[in-house]
């Protein structure tokens, strides 16, 4: 039998796969979780979802119920909107990559409809954390909750803040026009 270099250098002495690394390494940089102790990412790591997706594959469509977020943890995830009209095609909105995370409004508004679409750009990653999962934490670990709450009432209201300058901009530069 072979001895192969991925042998070599495999550290026998690891608990942890590395799919539980990367969610680790995942949940301690995004923004909801960074406030978390070790043992706390570790009980969410378990409770999260982790699923890959090929290139175009749809992660979800505009107007559909959102049911939880997102994190990249590898690849990338194209977000589009379209108008009312599904005739009029899509527009690209913005590119996300790894450590980057969407659909987080989808943990608290119960009649959230989905305001874009999200593709997969290459094969990627994501770790999904649904409405569900929240609710056990903050039924199981109710301190863990409240931390990732008020992550999340931070985020929200931080990409609040930055869509009502960009619709003031907007709004200016269509008078001076």
């Amino acid at each position: 039998m072979a001895v192969t270099n991925k042998f070599l250098w495999l550290d026998l002495f690891s608990r942890k796969s590395e799919s539980e690394v990367t969610i680790l390494s995942t949940l301690k940089s995004n923004q909801l979780f960074v406030k978390l102790s070790q043992r706390e990412l570790a009980y969410v790591s378990k409770t999260v979802h982790v699923r890959t997706y090929e290139p175009g594959e749809t992660v979800f469509e505009q107007y559909e119920k959102g049911l939880g977020m997102y994190m990249i943890a590898k690849g990338a995830v194209d977000i589009k909107l379209r108008g009312h009209d599904k005739s009029d095609g899509e527009i690209l909105v913005t590119t996300l990559g790894p450590g980057s995370f969407f659909g987080e409004l989808a943990l608290i508004d119960t009649d959230n409809k989905r305001s874009a679409s999200a593709y997969a750009q290459g094969p990627t990653t994501l770790i999904g954390f649904f409405k569900p999962d929240l609710l056990e934490i903050m039924e199981r670990k109710p301190e863990t909750g409240v931390k990732i709450l008020f992550q999340l009432s931070k985020v929200l209201g931080r990409r609040l803040n930055e869509t009502t300058e960009l619709i003031t901009t907007l709004s200016r530069e269509k008078k001076a026009a």
